[in-house]
């Protein structure tokens, strides 16, 4: 830990050598041609001096694989039961058939089909908003059938007071015309416009009448039957 920490640090002494050792060194070799013809040295063994700032010389940082690891736990099995019918059906999975192909032209039963759609499966969920909606749309139809019926029978009422009121105009301008073609005259004092759109209606429904029995004349002419018909209706 203290040379790693030592190797760490920025800047690095020299570290500092050991003391000096002296061997007494014989050669096997004697002779004076060997040895400068010493028998004996005496040998001075110093450590040598390691250049703090040199790399290092050997790699160290090989990956040591991972020893073993701790057994793995024991599984415990429950003792061997025997399987029920019950759970043979459940485990029972029915083929897979489609009911847009069958290559083979194999004919499948009703309920093996069924249960192989799987659709009793799944546990339908409507939403309330659904009902919401259907009563609100049957509200806005039963109102708006409503609107429209009491639009109508105003529409009729209307046509029939207009009806009325017609036909009321038209039975007293027959009554002055018959009146006055009995020679009874009314007096009137008022407005001599009022006079004149009095003889003008005179006169159209005049031309009406002569028209109507042209018509009359024609028929009896063409289709006595036919006259006698419309004669029947109108005494109706």
């Amino acid at each position: 830990t203290n040379s790693k920490i030592a190797a760490a640090m920025p800047v690095r002494c020299a570290e500092r050598q050991g003391p000096a050792e002296f061997i007494r060194y014989t050669p096997s070799q004697q002779g004076a041609a060997f040895n400068s013809g010493a028998k004996q040295r005496v040998i001075r063994l110093v450590e040598a001096q390691v250049d703090p700032m040199e790399p290092p010389k050997f790699k160290i940082n090989k990956k040591i694989p991972r020893g073993p690891p701790s057994p793995p736990a024991p599984v415990l099995h429950s003792p061997t039961r025997r399987v029920t019918v019950k759970e043979q059906k459940e485990w029972k999975i029915p083929p897979c058939i489609s009911n847009w192909k069958n290559a083979k032209g194999y004919t499948v039963p009703l309920d093996k089909r069924l249960a192989a759609d799987g659709r009793g499966l799944q546990q339908l969920h409507i939403n309330e908003n659904f009902a919401k909606l259907a009563e609100a749309l049957y509200i806005a139809d039963r109102k708006a059938r409503e609107a429209v019926e009491t639009r109508a029978q105003l529409e009729r009422k209307l046509a029939q007071k207009e009806k009325e009121q017609k036909e009321e105009h038209l039975r007293a301008l027959a009554q002055k015309a018959r009146d006055e073609r009995a020679g009874i005259k009314t007096h009137s004092v008022g407005d001599p416009n009022i006079s004149n759109e009095e003889e003008r209606e005179r006169e159209m429904l005049r031309q009406d009448r002569h028209k109507e029995r042209a018509r009359e004349r024609n028929l009896a002419r063409a289709a006595p039957d036919k006259r006698s018909k419309l004669q029947r209706e109108r005494e109706r």
